[in-house]
């Protein structure tokens, strides 16, 4: 312990024992408990003081030089696969005039799935599975195949603001037909992320005026359904995910069985 924090324990020690302190003028017993917490104290920072922090620290083996972190640290921030079931994709793009447009049933598939391909690990497996639907050419089928695996990491990502037109516009079918729990606060919602990724993420640098991307960027603002035409609005969600998918088979033709992504490998220096 330091010599300073010695001599002040000793002094404390030697008013307690010899009872004259200012401190227990009115109550001794009180005035003593004192010094005795305010040497305990003492004691205490002065072991803080002089305590070997580096041995400590070397006595955790994940703090050790070279040491490999615990497994259990492993899975922290690495989110598990998801399993997507067995849906008939096609489903989702049907042409039939006498299908229901807004059939809750299908959008609530869309909804699920799309929320689950919202990240990498997510965005993986839908896409795997839509590449085993749509065949191998995207433009045969460019509102399905928008959602299958490219090859081209910069598609990838472009993929991702079509997969948010599309919960987007699932969310508002859900909201026409009255689903427990959708209301237009959840439509705007996702119209708040379309905005962002159009202002700030890749898309940003596509979306000019009168490019695709610019004009699916302002179709998907469309806020009709605020004042109760939901299905104005419906139909721009659904005029801006077409911009995008034809887009997109222009820019990847060919179908992938897993999709591309920038990482040290197809990143040129």
């Amino acid at each position: 312990m330091p010599l300073r924090l010695r001599a002040i324990g000793r002094l404390l020690i030697h008013r307690f024992a010899t009872g004259h302190s200012p401190a227990d003028a009115d109550d001794p017993g009180v005035g003593r408990l004192g010094i005795i917490a305010v040497v305990l104290a003492l004691l205490g920072a002065g072991r803080c003081y002089t305590a070997n922090w580096d041995d400590a620290a070397a006595s955790l083996p994940f703090a050790q030089a070279g040491a490999p972190p615990p497994k259990s640290l492993e899975s922290i921030g690495k989110p598990a696969a998801p399993t997507i079931p067995d849906i008939d994709f096609k489903k989702w793009f049907s042409t039939d005039p006498a299908a229901d447009p807004y059939d809750a049933t299908i959008w609530g598939q869309v909804a699920a799935v799309t929320a689950e391909a919202s990240n990498q690990a997510g965005w993986t497996e839908v896409c795997k599975k839509v590449s085993s639907a749509a065949g191998g050419d995207r433009g045969a089928s460019p509102l399905l195949g928008a959602l299958a695996c490219s090859s081209d990491p910069a598609v990838t990502r472009l993929q991702q603001f079509a997969v948010q037109l599309l919960s987007t516009r699932a969310a508002l079918a859900l909201w026409i037909r009255g689903a427990p729990g959708i209301g237009s606060g959840t439509v705007r919602a996702h119209q708040a992320e379309v905005r962002l990724t159009c202002a700030g993420d890749v898309v940003a640098r596509e979306a000019g005026p009168s490019t695709p991307f610019g004009q699916a960027c302002a179709k998907a603002m469309d806020n009709a359904y605020a004042a109760g035409d939901g299905k104005t609005s419906f139909t721009a969600l659904g005029d801006a995910y077409t911009l995008v998918a034809a887009e997109l088979a222009k820019r990847s033709p060919k179908v992938a069985q897993e999709p591309a992504y920038f990482d040290a490998k197809n990143v040129k220096k």
